[in-house]
């Protein structure tokens, strides 16, 4: 079975909740295991949040970028055909590529994420001191790793496959970040932002034109405020 279960041991484990992850409810390394296996879910509806509260066009440039990175895991899945480990040889059967292991879906999706937020903490923030900036960069590594031992943990992938998925992840972050930062610099994205159906919704890039801390938007609002004060005592 894995390495984490000890020899012998009856492994019998249920679904988590309304999910179909599998897990050990007297365990709680495989507890806290379902949660993170489910991080990536977590991040998309972080992504939908981050849209509708702010209308940034930023989280919808980064989801396409997840749904690329989506399609080439199942090209590379039907590629390589690699099967499951042995307790989820049967994974989803006959849904075409999510039987097969080879790269992790889940690693991989934490591997873009991390590359492509690391680029953004590292270059695009600037308010950030060096430190911020490396803690920031250490806990988003620390989860890219997290995520797969919860893979692996779980029986749903083997170690090569949760490596083979952080790096073609990671990767295509680095790659996606220097495309969209390019995208941004010869005003493609701009060019988008005044479609009709765009301007109807209210979609702006101040994420990339006029980037605010919480300390700035603070100010800010401090400012109009007292200005506001003003005139009324006026």
């Amino acid at each position: 079975m894995s390495a984490f279960i000890p020899s012998g041991a009856e492994y019998d484990p249920i679904p988590f909740d309304h999910t179909y992850v599998l897990y050990d409810p007297n365990d709680i390394i495989s507890y806290i295991s379902v949660h993170l296996s489910l991080l990536p879910i977590y991040v998309m509806v972080f992504y939908t949040a981050w849209f509708l509260i702010t209308r940034e066009i930023e989280p919808v440039i980064v989801v396409g970028g997840h749904l690329i990175g989506e399609i080439l895991n199942k090209i590379v899945k039907r590629i390589m055909k690699q099967p499951r480990p042995e307790f989820h040889k049967d994974f989803a059967s006959g849904s075409y590529s999510l039987t097969y292991g080879m790269p992790s879906a889940h690693s991989q999706f934490m591997g873009f994420f991390t590359a492509y937020f690391i680029c953004i903490i590292l270059f695009k923030i600037k308010h950030l001191s060096k430190f911020q900036k490396g803690v920031g960069a250490v806990v988003l590594f620390v989860g890219c790793l997290l995520v797969p031992f919860s893979r692996v943990y779980l029986l749903y992938h083997t170690i090569p496959q949760v490596i083979v998925g952080v790096t073609l992840g990671s990767t295509l972050g680095l790659f996606y970040f220097i495309a969209t930062s390019m995208a941004r610099d010869i005003g493609l994205v701009d060019w988008v932002l005044n479609w009709p159906i765009v301007h109807y919704f209210y979609v702006k890039d101040s994420y990339f034109h006029c980037y605010q801390s919480f300390e700035d938007e603070y100010n800010t609002y401090v400012k109009l405020s007292n200005q506001v004060k003003g005139i009324k005592n006026d």
